[in-house]
């Protein structure tokens, strides 16, 4: 504590012989008369110059004393780790006091928000009158804005869970996780600090409490995501029935937990959609649906649940036996409950793609005309009256069953934007070019009908499939 006190007071004598400094003010604890041995020397400096010469400044007057500076320049601000205890420096820069005003006048900030240690030209009275007023805080209106921002970050969370964005679910999680956080801190009385709530867990929370809570930590790894996510939800409909005790919250909670539950379902099961989706109702739904292998699923109450609501009765496999052996077999069981057919459309992973250096939609097409056996056999398949939908799948459902429902599309006779539209709601990266490509080639080599006639799907194979999956009420 000491040894804090003494590096405020360097600081201060600093300002004092440096002619580029106009005042100095103090925030955070030492505003407040708060700090303990971890707190940081917590320092707004208005200054004539640039910015960078104000640190420079700083930091011969510390001399072998400073261990790192870290300055981001676009912002004015500065970290000054001192001495072998790396006490902090937090330096703020102004060109003028009025740059300081959002700090001043921040509402998740107990005030004093800066104590006026030096003001050589007199400039800062305004700023630290506004910095000591006690602000008005309409605390039932702020719950109710955390509640809106939380369903924004959960479902875009979601969102990139579903297009298998493992980054960008982690980072829109914890924007979530953190709304969670303060509605917790608001319900249980603090208001002060919202913007990072101090000692949330040990502070607000009994034991039990954090280990829940301590749960909820993002994941980058996208099979954990979904478990997540419902842990999320429950501990977000617990908070509100704790707020709605406090404050008038204007959302009912069946309604969000409605809601929450649309979004969980919609997203349980990544790239996994019904083919009509794209089609502006072109295509029969729940007939045929399209996505990443379902095995890796298996044994869940949650796809036991969506395989039965949508009367799923066959699926088709386009990995090879080794693929799939390596990635999420299906069990020996399935065979009893599910008609499931491997139809490999690729060779093994890695091996013979698309050829390098040559776009990608070549090698889709080269892979189609090495495979229209398969593709053929899975039309038959998809063309059949099966009691019951089908599902087709590759690995994440994006090429090989990509490239499979365009071909599949072309033979319904369906417009190439739509086509394109179905191709990438994959996400994972797909690239536009890469199926306008593919289906110029097919095109070009004399349309589907006549590639997939060579391999025995003639005509009256396609008059059947269209009759399967073709809406009677189709848009003209």
């Amino acid at each position: 504590m000491r040894h804090l006190t003494q590096l405020a007071d360097d600081v201060r004598r600093w300002a004092e012989g440096e002619d580029a400094v106009r005042a100095v003010l103090w925030y955070g604890t030492l505003a407040l008369g708060r700090s303990s041995p971890h707190s940081d020397v917590d320092a707004a400096v208005v200054h004539r110059g640039t910015a960078s010469d104000v640190v420079a400044s700083l930091q011969r007057f510390l001399g072998d004393r400073v261990r790192e500076v870290a300055f981001i320049a676009s912002r004015g601000e500065a970290a000054i780790w001192v001495d072998e205890a790396l006490t902090k420096i937090d330096l703020r820069t102004a060109g003028s006091p009025d740059d300081l005003v959002s700090m001043a006048t921040s509402p998740d900030v107990p005030a004093p928000r800066f104590v006026v240690v030096l003001d050589k030209d007199g400039s800062c009275g305004e700023i630290a009158e506004a910095a000591a007023a006690q602000l008005p805080r309409d605390l039932g209106a702020l719950v109710n804005e955390e509640i809106e921002k939380f369903l924004v970050a959960f479902e875009a969370a979601s969102n990139a869970h579903r297009r298998s964005d493992g980054y960008r679910f982690y980072f829109e999680y914890n924007l979530a996780l953190h709304r969670l956080a303060r509605l917790v801190e608001l319900a249980r009385g603090g208001d002060a600090y919202l913007f990072l709530p101090r000692m949330l867990l040990s502070g607000r929370m009994r034991r039990d409490e954090q280990e829940r809570f301590r749960a909820l930590h993002g994941e980058l790894y996208l099979p954990e995501a979904a478990a997540l996510k419902q842990r999320l939800v429950d501990a977000f409909l617990d908070a509100i029935d704790e707020v709605a005790r406090r404050f008038a919250v204007r959302r009912d909670r069946d309604s969000l937990r409605r809601f929450l539950n649309s979004v969980l379902e919609r997203d349980l099961f990544y790239n996994l959609r019904d083919f009509a989706d794209a089609f502006d109702g072109r295509v029969r739904r729940g007939v045929l649906f399209r996505g990443s292998t379902l095995s890796r699923w298996t044994g869940t109450p949650e796809l036991n649940a969506w395989l039965s609501a949508r009367n799923v009765r066959r699926v088709l496999d386009f990995r090879d036996a080794d693929e799939a052996k390596a990635k999420h077999a299906y069990p020996a069981d399935w065979t009893l409950r599910l008609d499931v057919r491997a139809l490999p459309l690729s060779a093994k992973p890695g091996a013979r793609g698309a050829p390098s250096g040559r776009p990608i939609g070549e090698g889709y097409y080269r892979t189609f005309l090495a495979h229209l056996s398969n593709v053929a056999g899975a039309l038959r398949m998809i063309a059949d009256p099966v009691d019951g939908a089908v599902v087709v799948h590759c690995y994440a459902g994006k090429d090989r069953t990509g490239w499979f429902c365009a071909a599949l599309a072309l033979l319904l006779g369906l417009d190439g934007e739509f086509i394109v539209d179905d191709f990438l709601r994959s996400g994972q990266d797909t690239k536009e070019p890469a199926i306008r490509e593919f289906l110029e080639l097919v095109q070009e080599g004399g349309g589907a009908e006549s590639h997939l006639d060579r391999a025995g799907f003639v005509a009256s194979d396609v008059a059947r499939l269209r009759g399967r999956l073709l809406a009677a009420d189709a848009p003209a």
